[in-house]
């Protein structure tokens, strides 16, 4: 018999439709970042290898199958169908959640931690970022786990075992979940029987581990600074869930066990999802701080979101048969609203910050493209934002599954940083530079755009500027293919480059002639955009000369 859809669960759906079309339009400007770059490069094989080789310390087994599928249906063009399944991931977390909590505050008391997680900005990371569906699996995974096991029948608990398989190959942070499912079983005092839920994933798990696994880097220093960072990351996901800076962590931290402890104070006995909650979140923090303590901050985006999903598990059993009066549901309703602006104002934040770094990474891609004919495969278009993306391996990438690059004409319409960027990663890429050369000119003469501050004299190759003015500029348009000589420099003469971006201002420098040096030769080679020509600027205070090379 189906239980009846009531009001509650109405709103329910509406909020969680709401925070999913938030979160796909805050998004909606991203494309592929850092990590998901080591998928693109180098998880497109077959092996055996591809699917359970660890990703920093982690079982990446069902993001990597993931990633494959839509490598296979969308490939790099359309980065939705990854924002898709993040969405999804978070929304199915979310209702898992109201489900547990649900049984412990009612029907609309139980919307709040749900709320708060649904719309939780300080975890930015986990929203937005597509990679991160293996921290969501394992969440959702998890939760789905701890509620199967408080059923307790036959088919829940297949359902529950096969949750935490599942858990356990979106990432290790499957593992406290594993923990947790483990403790709250035993709470339950359950027969020998029912251990099979957890024996059967941790086994698996195990086997995974001793032929892929390993590689943590565990030290004294790491071991013995699990305490602080255990404390750190609680404050953390508390300021995290609040949406506040972290120097209100340790208050809000304290706050909460204060309130926690008074509320459990006058209830027997404790039940076992708050025993299983509470070791599953300190399993976390410390299996954190041991295996990752020297790469990760406690307080990161990316851990907030699993440190706060056990918190609310944790409220949710601490206040449960508890009705607010009127007077503290209005105080708790503004803290709400407090909250969720705040956790709102710090996901825009977050997308601002990824967004930077995605622009880049896509206008430095574009301009690879463009030098596909001649750049080396070992090129490195974004060292800072992308380290992983070389060339080469980026190129046939790109044939494979298509291009997640900014287009040229994108390029020209945006900010004009983004294009100046762009054409010194293609400055870069074609490796352009003056050499020394002596040789003979071509009678095919100069194309020039602009003269400013000086007086010009002609020949058939060569253009001589005389500055009338304190500086000289010649500017001029030169095709792939084609290259400038310039003379003996008397002055000091500065070349600067564009072909994107839309003004020279835009970039700095690409060289500067001493007095004195010889002739030089600008070559611009033959590359995958032949239509777009390149435009030049020479500035120097004192006469000089440039031809046809």
């Amino acid at each position: 018999m189906s239980r009846r859809v009531t009001a509650s669960d109405v709103t329910l759906g509406i909020v969680l439709i709401a925070g999913g079309a938030l979160l796909l339009y805050a998004g909606r400007h991203l494309t592929f970042f850092f990590d998901e770059w080591d998928f693109i490069l180098r998880r497109r094989g077959g092996s055996v290898g591809t699917y359970l080789d660890p990703h920093n310390g982690h079982l990446a087994l069902f993001p990597v199958v993931v990633y494959k599928i839509l490598f296979a249906l969308v490939g790099l063009r359309h980065y939705v169908a990854y924002q898709l399944v993040l969405v999804a991931l978070h929304l199915v977390s979310c209702g898992l959640l109201y489900a547990l909590t649900r049984r412990r505050l009612g029907r609309w008391l139980a919307l709040v931690p749900v709320v708060l997680l649904l719309f939780m900005g300080s975890a930015f990371q986990d929203l937005l970022w597509p990679f991160q569906i293996g921290f969501l699996a394992s969440v959702a995974g998890g939760l789905l786990a701890l509620l199967s096991i408080e059923v307790g029948t036959r088919r829940a608990d297949a359902l529950a075992a096969t949750a935490l398989i599942w858990s356990l190959t979106g990432s290790a942070v499957g593992v406290p979940f594993l923990v947790a499912a483990a403790v709250m079983l035993l709470c339950q005092r359950s027969r020998p029987s029912r251990l099979w839920v957890v024996v059967l994933p941790a086994v698996l798990f195990a086997i995974w581990y001793v032929g892929w696994g390993g590689g943590e880097q565990v030290t004294s220093d790491s071991v013995l600074g699990a305490p602080q960072y255990v404390a750190d990351a609680a404050a953390g996901a508390a300021a995290g869930i609040a949406g506040l800076s972290s120097s209100w962590g340790p208050v809000l931290a304290g706050a909460f066990a204060v309130l926690c402890g008074l509320a459990l104070a006058r209830r027997q006995p404790v039940r076992p999802l708050l025993i299983a909650a509470t070791v599953g979140v300190l399993c976390f923090w410390s299996l954190s701080a041991i295996a990752r303590a020297d790469y990760a901050d406690p307080a990161a985006s990316r851990y907030l979101y699993i440190g706060a999903a056990f918190i609310m598990l944790i409220a949710a059993e601490s206040f449960a048969g508890r009705a607010p009066r009127p007077g503290w549901a209005l105080v708790g309703a503004v803290v709400l609203a407090g909250c969720l602006l705040a956790n709102i104002n710090l996901l825009r934040s977050g997308e601002r910050g990824l967004r930077g770094a995605d622009t880049a990474v896509r206008a430095g891609l574009a301009a690879v493209q463009i030098a596909a004919p001649v750049v080396s495969s070992s090129f490195q278009p974004e060292p800072a934002n992308a380290p992983q993306i070389t060339a080469g391996p980026y190129l046939a990438a790109e044939r494979a599954l298509g291009s997640p690059a900014l287009t040229p004409a994108q390029l020209e319409a945006g900010a004009p940083s983004v294009a100046a960027h762009a054409d010194h990663v293609l400055e870069e890429a074609e490796r352009l530079a003056p050499t020394p050369l002596t040789g003979p000119t071509s009678p095919r003469g100069l194309d020039v755009t602009a003269v400013f501050g000086a007086g010009v004299t002609r020949t058939t190759s060569c253009l001589t500027a005389r500055p009338n003015a304190p500086l000289a500029s010649i500017d001029l348009r030169v095709s792939p293919g084609g290259q400038l000589l310039t003379r003996a420099v008397k002055g000091t003469l500065t070349v600067y480059l564009r072909r994107l971006a839309p003004a020279f201002a835009d970039n700095p420098p690409l060289a500067t002639l001493a007095a004195g040096s010889p002739n030089q030769a600008l070559r611009f080679p033959v590359d995958a955009a032949p239509e777009i020509p390149w435009n030049v600027q020479l500035v120097d205070a004192l006469p000089f000369t440039v031809c046809a090379g």
